[in-house]
């Protein structure tokens, strides 16, 4: 259960990748980075395998930058950066500029930790690529008439999500997650807060986020990084600091209640037949946990082993009807202050599936996690194999310029960039009781959302049992906390 703008900034890269690039400064061959004075950060990747270039602008912001007056804003501004802008006077002047550069697919995300606009060019077209997306950011028209316009584009993709099942699943497990802060998760936005939305308000979110000390540029393909880093100056020096700036975001509490939060879900799309259980907590912030995401991500890819022990003693657990390791999963997804642990299991639907989501809890809490903490279990052996097979996995992700500017700009919004280019030692020397200690701190004895799914016919013949469990009953109203609060 992902949603857009939640995504694993753990970048790694295979000794064939990583030469004596001592030149780059960044210890990876091709690989090039530069700070302006204004803090705008420059990353370029060469690779001259095709006459293209791929150019990205990201912003630290979105979700997390979120308050409820302006939830939703970040994904209204994405939307109104494509309106026009001091060079193009409107959205058909926009979309011809691009159509010029020879722009075959581009794009734009607002996500939890990040906000990003990208394209690829032919190489001949770079700088007037990257000059494009300055003036996107930089001089947007805000246009209080195209706002209106678009508010109800916005509202209609907000009011879509009310529909879905996914996105309700999403939503109501993140109310539970993070109670004091639902909005900093929710980067499609309140409706009511994007209904009232203003010039005055994306103003001043320019000011305080789209600002060169908060923002990157990454450029990659068949180009020089000296002519690119001469490009970003001449189009970017002049971009100001801003006093408003925006820097850290408060981070939510790890333990989200004094119990664990139980959750059931009557959703059309879960079979008869099944019955699916998740079980999330609070992890690692990128913010101020940035050290125990190695850790986490280890621990993630020896919990996902189809032979390893958890998926052995899920599956051996006879009361949980699991048909085989394919139905059981556990991982770890970065990000810079909404970090999350998830346990997952598809079950056959035998018995009462109130039941059996519990014992899937205490299976998950007591068995599992008293096995990962305990030495000679067995759990952490062969963590170098795992750390190794990590490092190699992650090699496929990043074949391209593309693919290695992604990752550093995932690393950039959630946890910085210099994470992206240590994180391979650091990864690489996490150790067994580094795994036990992840373990203890974030798991053990704290208290997450166990969120249920089943069909509505199996809940409507055990409704009973699971509100006598403990159990909230999920709906589309109660889900989003936009909805549920009366905001």
């Amino acid at each position: 259960m992902t949603k857009k703008g939640f995504f694993a900034v753990a970048a790694v890269f295979a000794l064939s990748l990583a030469g004596a690039a001592a030149s780059s400064g960044t210890g990876i061959d091709g690989l090039f980075r530069k700070t302006l004075p204004n803090g705008l950060e420059v990353f370029v990747m060469e690779n001259d395998s095709a006459p293209l270039a791929y150019v990205e602008i990201a912003v630290r912001a979105g979700g997390v930058s979120q308050v409820p007056e302006n939830a939703g804003l970040f994904h209204l501004y994405e939307h109104m950066m494509f309106k026009g802008n001091s060079r193009y006077k409107d959205q058909k002047s926009f979309m011809a500029a691009m159509n010029s550069l020879g722009v075959g697919e581009w794009n734009g995300s607002t996500g939890v930790d990040r906000v990003n606009y990208y394209f690829t060019v032919p190489s001949d077209k770079v700088r007037d690529g990257m000059e494009f997306w300055s003036l996107a950011v930089r001089s947007p028209n805000m246009d209080e008439g195209e706002l209106e316009r678009e508010k109800g584009v916005v509202l209609s993709e907000i009011r879509g999500d009310y529909t879905s099942p996914a996105e309700i699943a999403y939503a109501a497990v993140s109310s539970k997650l993070f109670p004091s802060c639902p909005w900093r998760v929710d980067s499609g936005g309140n409706p009511h807060a994007v209904e009232n939305a203003t010039v005055a308000q994306m103003r001043e979110i320019q000011e305080e986020f789209y600002v060169p000390e908060n923002s990157a540029v990454f450029v990659g393909g068949d180009v020089s990084h000296e002519e690119i880093f001469r490009f970003a100056e001449e189009i970017f020096g002049g971009w100001k600091r801003s006093p408003r700036a925006q820097a850290g975001v408060v981070v939510p509490p790890k333990n989200v209640s004094d119990s664990v939060v139980k959750l059931v879900y009557p959703n059309e799309t879960t079979s008869d037949s099944f019955v699916l259980a998740q079980y999330m907590l609070r992890g690692p912030d990128g913010q101020c946990d940035a050290g125990d995401t190695y850790a986490a991500d280890v621990w993630s890819e020896i919990a996902r082993s189809p032979d390893g022990l958890f998926k052995r003693m899920m599956v051996s657990n006879e009361k949980l009807s699991i048909a085989d390791s394919d139905y059981v999963g556990a991982g770890y997804l970065t990000a810079r202050a909404s970090g999350r642990i998830s346990f997952s299991a598809y079950m056959k639907n035998e018995g009462n599936p109130a039941e059996k989501a519990d014992e899937f809890l205490r299976a998950v809490t007591v068995d599992a996690v008293g096995a990962m903490q305990e030495p000679s279990s067995g759990f952490t052996s062969g963590i170098d194999v795992v750390e190794r097979r990590l490092s190699d996995s992650r090699v496929y992700e990043f074949e391209s310029a593309e693919g290695v500017l992604s990752g550093i700009s995932g690393s950039f919004a959630s946890c910085g960039a210099d994470y992206f280019f240590g994180y391979d030692s650091c990864m690489r020397s996490v150790t067994e009781d580094d795994i036990r200690s992840f373990v203890s701190s974030y798991i053990a004895g704290k208290n997450g959302v166990l969120f249920v799914s089943v069909s509505p016919s199996v809940f409507a013949r055990y409704e009973k049992d699971f509100r006598d469990g403990g159990f909230e009953v999920v709906t589309a109203e109660n889900a989003f906390w936009w909805n549920s609060e009366g905001k």
